[in-house]
């Protein structure tokens, strides 16, 4: 068996025709007879959806050059379902109607845009773009000393777009993982070719690389093109034949390209079975090219990625040579209405709870409080799994905001985990009063900033240049991602109170800690168990930051600048007393009659 350079399998003893496709966490594979899809869900188990494919094909998929089209097409829309399919696993945005229509016209629309995109990235782009190179240089268009040139700036333009498009998607963490299921589909087939048992040790051996590939498909359409329109512009050059090679008549070299597109796919098919089968040498500096483009789609999978192509394609294996194999299907929807009567008969969950869940039902089913009782709407399989676990969460005492991962402040979404506080109503009451006292475009920080509800709404509310402040590197990152989803700018500071803060600002508003160390291990389970006790622990008495920003906030305001603090109930007179030298003082109360806040004016 040879080698590669970095001693993986790379050269195949058999050939199989399972071909395969990465999807959302998962793999499919596709034999002469049945086809498997394997996905992990959140639980960790393979999940696998098999069908049965007709025993013969169609003979239109059979005719050489015709059946490129054909496959083509065919590719496109399986291609879609499938990973329709996989996000029903998943927990991505699925049909929970139903009735599947919404899901069927959301997947359609989707592929048009798809195609439009691509059409206007390879097409329109590159010709427009040449057309513009030309006209800069003064060249004519349907000089036949130029034609050659303009085909080949098209096409350095194409590969140009289709190398940045790739590694600009590589980029995101969900396309990430999609090219290494990618590898792992891959290396599973290799393994099989290479004769060498389905073990994931053997799989991670072998190359991330395939003749067949769909990328290099991609590849031999793109220089295929590229060749065929420059022969089509040499040819009309010579004969003068200049209407698709006049500047002004761009649009119709657009429309020739895309008309031609059946043709250089069917051709560009047959090459890639051809060089799967072949390893001649003039074949070989296609073959590399396929390779390279192949190193930005694929990415070196880990164990559980191929346990799950090897699941897929064992599944294949085992169907094609036994077709009285049944079908088997990822679970069944569960109807809302069902599920809901199993939650009521759940004698460990409280009024409380269930209630909670049946927001938490709302939130990540995006249906409204009176689509509960909808019998049409459902649950899918990977919904349930994630609801089972978020609801376990409920039923232990963690708060439903960090359950959900969000909670609503001042009229906007803010994103949470435990690493910051949950807001407050009172500290909405707060923020209202902040506002009040700055104004348009004031620099403000926002201390102890927490997950930035105030500081992020002062930013949406009045334009404020904001400054975020916060001990904790966790809680800092959730408020830029507050800031980011609610459309702001902020700076950020990690700072122990004033310790990194610079500048002088227009106002300062902080909630910081402030309950007594000895009262924490007495409050509702809820707070104590799963709010961060950094966010709560204001010393012995409850004071020791107040302290603080008595002593050193002034040095931070401009003059006449405003603090407005959130306090506890009991702690108006002591708060008050500790600025009443530097500050003139307000002290207003919460909708319970408590003492909440002081909005405090620098002398």
């Amino acid at each position: 068996m040879k080698k590669n350079e970095k001693g993986k399998t790379c050269v195949a003893v058999r050939k199989t025709k399972i071909g395969g496709q990465a999807v959302l966490e998962g793999v499919m594979m596709r034999g002469e007879s049945s086809m498997a899809l394997a996905c992990r869900d959140e639980m960790g188990v393979i999940r696998m959806d098999t069908t049965r494919l007709p025993a013969k094909k169609p003979w239109y998929r059979r005719v050489p050059f015709l059946r490129g089209i054909v496959n083509m097409v065919i590719s496109l829309v399986s291609g879609t379902k499938i990973i329709g399919k996989s996000a029903e696993v998943m927990v991505e945005d699925v049909d929970t109607k139903g009735d599947g229509g919404g899901m069927g016209w959301m997947m359609f629309i989707s592929t048009l845009l798809g195609v439009a995109l691509a059409l206007a990235l390879f097409i329109f782009i590159p010709t427009y773009a040449t057309q513009g190179i030309f006209n800069l240089a003064g060249l004519s268009t349907d000089n036949l000393s130029w034609a050659w040139l303009k085909s080949l700036l098209e096409g350095v333009f194409k590969m140009i777009v289709l190398v940045a498009y790739m590694s600009v998607i590589s980029c995101m963490n969900e396309i990430r993982r999609v090219f290494m299921y990618h590898g792992a589909e891959h290396k599973t087939i290799a393994c099989y070719e290479a004769d060498l048992p389905l073990t994931v040790d053997n799989v991670k051996k072998c190359s991330r690389y395939h003749d067949r590939c769909g990328t290099s498909f991609i590849v031999f359409v793109v220089v295929l093109s590229i060749i065929l329109m420059m022969v089509l512009d040499i040819v009309c050059a010579a004969c003068g034949w200049t209407l698709f090679l006049k500047k002004e008549n761009w649009w119709l070299r657009v429309l020739l390209k895309i008309a031609l597109l059946p043709l250089v796919a069917g051709i560009s098919y047959e090459m890639l079975m051809l060089l799967a089968r072949s390893n001649f040498i003039l074949f070989r500096p296609l073959k590399w090219l396929g390779k390279q483009f192949q190193k930005l789609t694929t990415r070196e999978p880990d164990d559980s990625m191929c346990e799950v192509a090897i699941a897929a394609f064992e599944k294949v294996l085992e169907m094609d040579a036994d077709p009285t194999i049944p079908e088997e299907h990822f679970p069944e929807p569960v109807d809302l209405e069902t599920y809901r009567q199993a939650l009521s008969e759940h004698a460990d969950l409280t009024e409380c709870v269930k209630g909670d869940i049946d927001w938490l039902l709302c939130a990540i089913l995006h249906i409204e409080k009176k689509d509960l009782t909808n019998p049409k709407v459902k649950i899918p399989y990977g919904w349930l799994i994630r609801l089972d676990k978020m609801s376990a969460r409920l039923a232990a005492g963690e708060p439903y905001q960090y359950v959900i991962g969000a909670t609503e402040f001042y009229g906007r979404t803010f994103r949470l985990d435990d690493s910051v506080l949950i807001p407050r109503q009172e500290t909405e009451l707060v923020c209202e009063q902040f506002l009040k006292h700055i104004s348009d475009g004031a620099k403000v920080l926002d201390l102890c900033c927490g997950s930035g509800v105030l500081g992020v709404t002062a930013a949406c509310e009045k334009k404020c240049d904001v400054t975020l402040a916060d001990i904790s590197k966790d809680a800092l990152s959730v408020a830029k991602i507050n800031a980011k989803s609610n459309g702001v700018k902020v700076k950020t500071v990690q700072s122990d109170m004033f310790d990194k803060v610079s500048g002088k600002f227009d106002a300062i508003v902080c909630n910081p800690p402030y309950i007594e160390t000895g009262v924490i291990d007495t409050l509702d389970a809820s707070v104590k168990n799963y709010e961060p006790r950094i966010a709560l622990d204001g010393g012995e008495d409850g004071l020791k930051y107040y302290r603080t920003l008595a002593e050193q906030a002034h040095l931070y305001l401009k003059e006449h600048g405003i603090l407005t603090l959130e306090i506890g109930y009991d702690q108006g007179e002591a708060v008050t007393a500790l600025l009443r030298d530097r500050y003139d003082v307000t002290l207003l109360r919460d909708y319970g009659d408590h003492d909440r806040i002081i909005v405090a004016r620098l002398k």
